[in-house]
């Protein structure tokens, strides 16, 4: 995946579209991995634009949009999932794993810290 093609898959996992993050957060029939592992491949292959400047608009928009609304939509406790006990204590606990661990990442990233010690020997950018 080429970090054009990362921005555009974070850009489509930052709206309510079928198969996208915040469409399994707004239709939640369950956790699915298979976009977790989306958004965790398309934030490492565009790991190398957040170190460019300027930062990329869209890139930026759909990274806050991810991190803010997964939050506020399951992981907080007055979230719509937790309130409405739409969402497993399991499924929660997940979900916020893999919220502070994407944040995280973020953050390492945007303070210049090296893409293979963001993500270890896995890494790919």
């Amino acid at each position: 995946m080429t970090p054009e093609d990362a921005t555009r898959r974070l850009a489509f996992h930052a709206t309510p579209e079928p198969g996208s993050f915040l469409a399994m957060l707004h239709r939640y029939r369950g956790l699915d991995e298979v976009v977790l592992e989306d958004l965790d491949e398309a934030l490492r292959a565009s790991a190398g634009r957040l170190a460019a400047a300027p930062l990329p608009r869209e890139l930026v928009s759909a990274l806050w949009t991810i991190s803010h609304l997964g939050r506020a939509l399951a992981v907080d406790p007055c979230s719509t999932l937790q309130r409405n006990a739409l969402i497993t204590p399991a499924e929660q606990a997940r979900l916020a794993a893999f919220m502070a661990s994407f944040d995280e990442a973020i953050l390492e990233l945007l303070e210049g810290t090296p893409v293979e010690q963001v993500f270890g020997a896995s890494a790919r950018a």
